[in-house]
């Protein structure tokens, strides 16, 4: 072979050689700038509905001398879900703290371990009604893109972090509402909320799709002493709200002193806006204080709302919430059991109907 020849098999095969070499370069380049497939997750939790129809719920805030482990444990006696919060934690905090030691804590040892379920709840509502920020986001507004894309990466990784079934991406969010209204050129409007929402629903859904996602509403302004404005729940498409989730104090209403007191369709409207949906209470509360006729009142209260104010109104009552276990201090009357662990009458009627059937 002569010399010329031979340099251009040496280029040829040269050629042969780097061809290979270069597509496999450019397909590995490629798959490492490709975005991984989203997992789908589902839920930790699979609770079966109890005999009575619905589930309960408490928070166990623990009595004198009692730690939270043996709170927690009192608690699931007689209930199947906890709310959590956090330790309090910032929207953008938490899923750091459920996937951490404080999350094995309370979250997998004394509410999953002690067989109950969580309710994660988030909130973007800050100290006097102001929203909740990350520290470098100073003077953000509701319709702010870089705040709106911390809110739903904080919610999606509070999935990924913890797997919950019942998931709240705002808590008692008409209170924004009732401060800021919903009008067009206002930055703070709510109605920058709701579009929000619907983004973060889709979203959940997507990752985990048997979550069922909501937000919470309060039935009533306590600071105001009056009921809430229930307009806002017309601003929901209900196709993205799994659950009608309250918070409700009715005592402090003016005009409501006794259970009594309470219209029969004080719930059920609440429905009109939402048809169909089930209801549920992350936080209900009626204090034991003589003014609001003491312990046989708050008694009352919880049998009338599992009763005459809902499934005689033929809601679908699906979480049922008290607020906390024991009282919070000598000063507070809406726990079940004063901090000294002396059960009052409510905690009797709690008892019987968590064993009772439909």
């Amino acid at each position: 072979m002569g010399k010329k020849n031979r340099k251009k098999l040496i280029v040829y095969l040269s050629i042969l050689i780097i061809i290979p070499i270069i597509i496999v370069s450019l397909f590995a380049s490629r798959n490492l700038t490709q975005p991984e497939e989203e997992v789908t997750l589902t839920p930790l939790d699979s609770p079966k509905i109890p005999d009575r129809g619905f589930f309960m719920g408490i928070l166990p805030i623990p009595g004198e001398k009692q730690s939270f482990e043996e709170s927690y444990s009192q608690a699931a006696k007689y209930s199947e879900f906890s709310q959590v919060w956090g330790r309090p934690t910032p929207f953008y905090n938490l899923a750091g703290d459920l996937s951490g030691s404080w999350g094995k804590t309370f979250v997998e040892k004394n509410i999953r371990g002690n067989g109950m379920f969580p309710l994660i709840q988030l909130s973007f509502i800050g100290q006097n009604v102001t929203l909740a920020s990350p520290p470098e986001m100073e003077n953000a507004t509701l319709s702010n893109s870089a705040w709106r894309e911390a809110y739903r990466r904080a919610v999606i990784e509070v999935v990924k972090a913890s797997r919950p079934l019942y998931l709240s991406v705002g808590n008692e969010v008409n209170r924004w509402y009732e401060k800021y209204g919903a009008e067009e050129n206002n930055p703070n409007g709510f109605q920058h909320f709701v579009s929000l929402y619907e983004e973060i629903y889709d979203a959940v859904k997507e990752l985990s799709p048997e979550t069922r996602v909501f937000c919470t509403f309060a039935r009533e302004i306590v600071s105001e002493n009056r009921e809430a404005n229930l307009d806002v729940l017309s601003m929901f498409n209900p196709d993205k709200v799994d659950l009608l989730i309250l918070t409700s104090y009715p005592y402090v209403v003016q005009g409501i002193n006794k259970p009594s007191d309470i219209p029969n369709n004080y719930y059920l409207v609440m429905l009109s806006y939402l048809p169909g949906k089930p209801l549920g209470f992350s936080e209900l509360g009626w204090p034991s204080m003589d003014a609001f006729g003491g312990e046989q009142a708050q008694a009352d209260f919880i049998t009338q709302v599992a009763g005459r104010l809902t499934r005689e109104q033929g809601v679908n009552l699906h979480l049922f919430g008290w607020a906390w276990l024991h009282d919070l201090d000598e000063k507070d009357y809406i726990g079940l059991i004063k901090r000294d662990g002396a059960e009052k009458l409510a905690y009797q009627v709690w008892k019987n109907i968590s064993k009772s059937s439909k």
